[in-house]
């Protein structure tokens, strides 16, 4: 929950908003969001959800096994290496 808090903090700060703001458009008062984003409390899955939506992110749960595939395409990595490679030599012999 530390990860996703610091997130909808962060998008929060990107977008510019103040508590109050998203409090208001969430229909919570500021001291509500104040206290997610400390971790004082602990929030509704609906109200983490709702947040996300209102600052143009989407929590999606994923398998845990699938976690690194999935995070790797969200960074722009390769999920997984080709178990193969040409040799040096192969790329000058054209068949």
């Amino acid at each position: 929950m530390k990860e996703i808090r610091k997130s909808l903090k962060q998008a929060r700060a990107d977008k510019h908003l103040k508590q109050a703001e998203l409090g208001a458009r969430l229909g919570l008062p500021q001291s509500h969001i104040s206290k997610i984003e400390s971790g004082k409390t602990d929030p509704r899955l609906s109200t983490v959800t709702d947040m996300a939506r209102l600052l143009d992110s989407e929590l999606v749960l994923v398998p845990r096994v699938m976690l690194p595939a999935v995070m790797a395409l969200i960074n722009g990595e390769d999920a997984q290496k080709p178990l193969w490679t040409l040799d040096s030599d192969d790329e000058d012999n054209s068949l």
